[in-house]
């Protein structure tokens, strides 16, 4: 029973050596995983949770806006705990204090834990826009 663990770890390691698509498979999600690591950290460092906060909603935006009358509803449900653990921020209170923020800014509106974009340009200037040269 002990040796188990050394055996599915030897099972993978002979997939990845029988099946070369494989190791460039795994080196792809790694590399994709370390580059969201890296710009999450590049967020916090010149934005602040702030800033992480906007630059992330402002991504949500992105992907799952939808027009409404009054602005861009963000078509998903999140949670404060998301928020929190995509920006790389430890509590769910920062976050809460960070939207509360937004809402008297009348960035947002808040509505069956969706979130209701009002101000994009607000948003959008926490984007970093730098070209990778």
């Amino acid at each position: 029973m002990g040796h188990q663990m050394g055996t599915h770890k030897e099972l993978f390691n002979q997939l990845l050596n029988e099946h070369s698509e494989l190791v460039e498979y795994v080196n792809t999600y790694y590399r994709k995983k370390l580059s969201e690591t890296i710009s999450r950290q590049e967020l916090m460092t010149m934005n602040g949770k702030n800033g992480a906060v906007c630059a992330f909603i402002y991504y949500l935006v992105t992907m799952f806006g939808k027009e409404a009358r009054d602005g861009i509803l963000i078509d998903l449900k999140i949670t404060n705990d998301d928020i929190a653990g995509f920006c790389g921020i430890s509590t769910r209170h920062s976050v809460n204090r960070i939207l509360r923020g937004l809402r008297e800014e009348h960035v947002i509106r808040t509505l069956y834990n969706k979130i209701m974009v009002l101000d994009v340009e607000y948003l959008k200037q926490f984007v970093d826009v730098k070209v990778d040269a």
